[in-house]
């Protein structure tokens, strides 16, 4: 049955039947905002680290156009906007209670290349996602305790020897071939059902209708593995155990998935060089430059910056002396950049610490009275202890008179010149002290 926004709250009670029902969840969010902008080749990197590619994905944004228009117009469009957004609040609640039966049941959740599918479910049904990727896989974890992606599936034992084409419209061909045994599916009489004979691909529900079958066929493959074999392997048998929980990254060349429940994969990339060049530099150029050292594989990084990978790391030493002179690029290792990189994060992060530590220190002294002043003022009025004046809200002219009473003839000039962290308002405090001193003497009688 196809639930849309005009008959979803008379149906939600069926949402809720069928999820109690149901094996497995099979998901496909069908994004058509995150190819706008920069390309996907110019977003990810063949080297990318698993942090790296999850902070990528994370900035990712959308671009709006702003046209002038009048005031009238600007009113009718702003009620305009008010309206959707309320509209589509109502609605987002309103579906959030399917995300948040989802994962109270516990159920897997399947789906295919599907971190983007998560990462957009996460942020737009539970909170922003974190800043840190471990605390991202923390927090999806508890969200979803169980997920499965068909396309890391495919790519891995025993499935990769016998697949050459992990796209979801092509792994579904292929599991309708021998050695699988695709699922019969039967429709609810009265209710449309998809015919795969038609393809509707990228469409939200037939995409995710397909990448189920894709599961069911690949885990019925592995019952064949058994003694004796079994025909049907369910969505909780332990032999698909070993593909929860890690999803497929795209486009690294060297971690083939993120994974949420431990720490990720890290290849050494002894062979893997950091070039950086001129602007006008293209991939022929690149293939130029080392020419001399067989095949290479090269990830741009931006205009100006690549990763060049060897075929024997032997030969990265060679690599990076031949660069010592050049005056056009320069070569590094992937360790060398990844150290530099590592030791520009921590100045950036000592900065912004020392930063808030001032900030910090000037917040908690708001007066920023003098020491010697403070002691004085708090023995002339027997105050007991500096919280108790904090605590007092003075205007103006009670600080000035305040001020005054407390300096009138008793704070020498050597105390005056005394000074302490805060300098500027120091400098003040000491004109406003002399400039009332000489006041009380003028205005003294003879």
């Amino acid at each position: 049955m196809e639930i849309i926004r005009s008959n979803f709250k008379s149906n939600l009670h069926k949402v809720y039947q069928a999820i109690e029902e149901a094996d497995f969840f099979a998901i496909d969010g069908e994004f058509s905002g995150i190819s706008d902008g920069p390309s996907v080749s110019a977003l990810t990197n063949g080297f990318d680290t698993p942090e790296e590619r999850y902070q990528k994905l994370k900035k990712k944004e959308r671009y709006i156009v702003i046209s002038k228009v009048d005031e009238e117009e600007r009113k009718r469009r702003e009620q305009q906007k008010h309206a959707k957004e309320q509209e589509e609040l109502n609605d987002a609640v309103g579906f959030s209670r399917v995300i948040h039966a989802i994962a109270n049941s516990g159920k897997l959740v399947i789906g295919h290349n599907m971190l983007l599918d998560v990462m957009h479910t996460v942020h737009q049904f539970y909170c922003p996602l974190p800043a840190d990727l471990s605390e991202f896989k923390e927090m999806t974890t508890c969200v979803f305790p169980r997920l499965l992606d068909t396309k890391l599936m495919a790519s891995t034992q025993p499935f990769k020897d016998i697949i050459n084409n992990t796209s979801l419209a092509e792994l579904e061909k292929r599991l309708k071939e021998t050695p699988f045994n695709p699922p019969k599916v039967e429709s609810a009489e009265g209710f449309p059902s998809y015919d795969t004979a038609s393809e509707q691909l990228h469409e939200a529900g037939y995409d995710a209708y397909i990448t189920g079958l894709c599961f069911i066929s690949m885990a019925n493959y592995l019952g064949s593995f058994l003694s004796p074999p079994k025909i049907h392997v369910s969505a909780r048998s332990k032999l698909i155990e070993p593909f929860f929980n890690k999803l497929f990254l795209m486009r690294v060349m060297d971690i083939p998935y993120l994974n949420l429940e431990g720490p990720d994969l890290q290849p050494k990339r002894d062979h893997v060089l950091h070039v950086t060049f001129p602007k006008e530099w293209k991939t022929s150029d690149l293939y130029q430059l080392f020419s001399a050292f067989g095949n290479i594989q090269i990830s741009w990084i931006d205009d100006t910056s690549a990763f060049v990978s060897l075929s024997q790391p032997e030969q990265v030493k060679i690599a990076v002396n031949t660069s010592k002179y050049a005056e056009s690029y320069r070569i590094q290792t992937y360790a060398e950049y990844m150290g530099r990189k590592q030791e520009e994060k921590q100045i950036k992060r000592k900065w912004t610490e020392d930063s808030w530590k001032e900030a910090d220190s000037k917040r908690l002294n708001p007066q920023c009275i003098p020491y010697t002043l403070q002691n004085h003022y708090y023995r002339n009025n027997s105050f007991t202890a500096p919280s108790t004046v904090g605590k007092r809200n003075l205007s103006p002219s009670q600080e000035e008179a305040g001020l005054e009473d407390g300096v009138s003839g008793e704070i020498s000039d050597t105390e005056l010149e005394q000074t302490d962290s805060c300098a500027e308002p120091l400098s003040e405090g000491r004109k406003k002290a002399k400039k009332l001193k000489r006041m009380k003497k003028e205005l003294s009688p003879a």
